[in-house]
């Protein structure tokens, strides 16, 4: 039986797969391109997922497991940020940095 994978597997997947530092210098630069290559409402439905996940954080340890196993997300966070749900929270920053300048004026 074939599971679909949701959006935000499919973000982790892609982005954030075991060889994503070949292809990116930075957890950043692999979000921009994911922006890049997204339209409006995947990028939506990802970053609800995150607020998701965010709202179903309990402590470090589950967070990383899930995010390895259940997301496919092979970026180690802590080498970088306090915690799991300051990396999520900014990369929801991002994401609305980048939709603000997509907007088209009215």
């Amino acid at each position: 039986m074939n599971t679909r994978l949701t959006e935000l597997q499919q973000f982790f997947g892609a982005y954030f797969n075991q060889d994503w530092t070949i292809e990116y210098s930075s957890a950043d630069e692999a979000i921009y391109y994911f922006l890049l290559d997204s339209k409006r409402d995947r990028i939506l439905t990802v970053k609800k997922e995150i607020r998701d996940l965010i709202n179903n954080y309990k402590d470090e340890p589950t967070f990383q497991k899930n995010l390895m196993h259940a997301q496919h997300c092979y970026f180690y966070y802590p080498s970088q940020w306090a915690s799991g749900l300051s990396w999520l929270n900014h990369i929801i920053v991002k994401f609305d940095e980048y939709l603000v300048t997509q907007e088209k004026p009215v």
